[in-house]
Formats: C-alpha cells, sequence, structure tokens
C-alpha cells in the first residue's frame, strides 16, 4: 500500500505531502477539482505511464517545466517510487536507483478503472489484448520482456514484409518460441480471471445472465506449442508477402466476453456494460491477489450512471472487509450517505483536505 505520496507541479495538484493509510479512500469534488489528477499520479507513480494522456509531459502543471511524483510504499519490505519529468526526459528510480521497468512495476501492483476500460468490452480487440497483457504483467512482472520481445520481433518481420518479406523464416522461427511462451501466458490468466469473475459475480447479487470469457488465441493451434504454431506461420507465409502483413500472432488474440451466450456489445445495456466492466475489474485485481499480488485500486467515477443499488452492489465487491487499500473518486456525494467508506476527503481547486 502506498504509505506517503508526494507531488509538486502535477496537474492541477497544490503541492501535495499525503499520508493517506489503509482501508478505502473516498475523493469528493466538483469538476477539474484535482480528484482524477490525484488518482492519475499515484498511476504514474506506479507505471511510469498516464491512464489518460498518451504523452506523460501532458501532466506538467501549466507554466511548469518539470514534475515530480513520489510514493513510498509498505508491502512485505519498504520501497520508495520516483517518477519525473523535466528537460524532455522522463525518469524513474526504484529505492533512490535507476531499475528495471520490470522491477518498478513489481513494487506496486495498480489496478484502475477509468471511462476508458469501456473499450475492453465495446472496443477493438487491441484494448483486449491489452486489458490481458496488464494482467499478465501484474501478476508477474518478469513477464514484461516476453511481450516485448515478441513485439520486437513482430516489428522486425513487419519491415522485411515491406521489402517483399525475403527472410522472413528466420523471422518466424523466433516469433514462433515467443508467440507461444505469449499464448500460454494469457491462457493461463484467463482461465485464473473466469474463476475469480464467476465469484465475484456471485458475490454482488447484481441480476446478470451467465457471463463468461474464452480466450481465442492466433493461430487457433497456439497452445499446441512453438511447433505448431510454426507450422501455422509457414502455411500462411506466401499470403503474407502478398498483403506485406502478418496475419498470424498473439498480435491478432481475441478474447470474447459472452453475455447470456451471446457477444455483450450486442446485446447488453450502457448500465449493464459499466456494470460488468467493474466486475471484470474487481476480478482482475483478485486475481492478482491470488498471486500474491496485492494492488492498489483506483476507481476514477465509477459510480457515475449508476442507479444506487448497482453501484451499492459493485462498491461492496471492491471495498471487501476493508483492508484494500482504495481510491475513489466522485462528483455525487449522495450516493454514498448509506455505503461503508473508510475516510472521505474533499478536492478543491486542486489541495485535498480531511471531511471525516
Amino acid at each position: 500500500m502506498i504509505s506517503q505520496l508526494l507531488a509538486n507541479d502535477f496537474r492541477n495538484l497544490e503541492p501535495l505531502d499525503w499520508w493517506p493509510g489503509r482501508g478505502s479512500h473516498l475523493l469528493l469534488g466538483g469538476n477539474g477539482a484535482g480528484k482524477t489528477s490525484l488518482l492519475e499520479a499515484i498511476y504514474v507513480v506506479a507505471t511510469t505511464r498516464s491512464f489518460r494522456a498518451a504523452q506523460i509531459n501532458d501532466c506538467v502543471r501549466h507554466g511548469s517545466a518539470s514534475f515530480r511524483v513520489h510514493a513510498e510504499v509498505d508491502t512485505d519490505h519498504r520501497s520508495s517510487l520516483e517518477v519525473s519529468w523535466a528537460e524532455g526526459t522522463r525518469e524513474r528510480s526504484l529505492n533512490g536507483k535507476v531499475s528495471p521497468l520490470a522491477e518498478h512495476l513489481a513494487a506496486l501492483p495498480v489496478v484502475a478503472w477509468t471511462s476508458a476500460e469501456a473499450e475492453v468490452l465495446i472496443g477493438a480487440p487491441k484494448a483486449r489484448r491489452r486489458f490481458l497483457d496488464r494482467g499478465i504483467v501484474g501478476g508477474r512482472p518478469a513477464a514484461l520482456e516476453v511481450l516485448g520481445r515478441y513485439r520486437e520481433a513482430l516489428r522486425q518481420k513487419r519491415q522485411l514484409l515491406l521489402q517483399e518479406g525475403a527472410g522472413i523464416e528466420i523471422w518466424n522461427e523466433l516469433l514462433a518460441s515467443l508467440a507461444a511462451e505469449v499464448i500460454r501466458l494469457r491462457h493461463e490468466y484467463v482461465e485464473r480471471l473466469r474463476e475469480t469473475l464467476l465469484a465475484v459475480l456471485e458475490e454482488s447479487g447484481l441480476p446478470f445472465p451467465p457471463v463468461d470469457l474464452r480466450y481465442r488465441p492466433s493461430p487457433a493451434s497456439g497452445l499446441e506449442g512453438a511447433e505448431a504454431i510454426a507450422l501455422s506461420l509457414e502455411t500462411v507465409a506466401e499470403r503474407e508477402r502478398r498483403r506485406q502483413m502478418p496475419l498470424l500472432g498473439p498480435h491478432r488474440d481475441e478474447l470474447e466476453i459472452l453475455w447470456g451466450g451471446h457477444d455483450i456489445r450486442r446485446v447488453a445495456s450502457a448500465g449493464e456494460r459499466k456494470s460488468l466492466s467493474l466486475m471484470l475489474l474487481a476480478a482482475h485485481g483478485r486475481t492478482l491477489e491470488g498471486m500474491g499480488r496485492s494492488p492498489v485500486y483506483l476507481l476514477d467515477d465509477a459510480d457515475a450512471e449508476l442507479a444506487p443499488p448497482t453501484h451499492a452492489s459493485v462498491w461492496k465487491v471492491f471495498e471487501g472487509n476493508g483492508t484494500r487499500q482504495l481510491f475513489a473518486s466522485s462528483n455525487r456525494p449522495q450516493v454514498w450517505l448509506t455505503l461503508k467508506v473508510g475516510k472521505i476527503w474533499e478536492m478543491e481547486k486542486g489541495k485535498l483536505s480531511l471531511l471525516s
């Protein structure tokens, strides 16, 4: 958990020195008050990336040239994380030293819900692949290496295909080995996630039809291992040369999300999709917990557009027994009056103060 959070020149936040403590924290305030910026600061220091900006330099406060976010983290040992931006460069440190990204990510697992999470249910397959890979890396940060190696080998193959594809056989051999590992990791994660999601949905009491997750690897024989993948790549090699693009591999995987046996995009209402996306995120967090990782949960305006009974069911799942560290933002204080919340904070003009 985060024991201390320091932020300077980050978005619209006033200089921050915050000791939040364990349990649930509700951030109340109007639009533009700084609630999302505070959640984003936590996400940035944990992951080195923003959840709402493609370029991290967008997090610099208007009129400033740099920002700095620092977190003291207590897990089974104490760690210090820092991410900063200055003079056009992003820097990160773990315990005062530059460390491999996988080690930085391992220090503070984080699970975040923002409006962008809707893309996991209704967006392009790329959004679901990103969701799967967040799950893999969240549970096993070292998996970042194999994902990176696969992407680099795929990039090299794409370049060759644009140059008529001479020599792609060498890259296919490497890609088959890497793809087999990526597919194995994604399959294992989906199997864990499916089981956890069923438990979360039962706990919530939400009146959903049967929900199922189905992992569709590319190629379909991917779970049979590297040799089967290599054979599939050999089969499509000529077609790839003609089309000048890779046609098989984990970059074309799909995660099917079924709602009563049908694609959720075609049958569920907007409110049902939002509720399910929150339950999917809760299951993601519980899956990490089951792998020995204890994430910090960030919920940005997750209550918006949810009926009070639905919101209460969702909150019950996330809040649990009150031992998780959970940060939620809202501009609707009335929907929280009957819910169990550890501490309530007010954000106004980028400044944080304790209400109760």
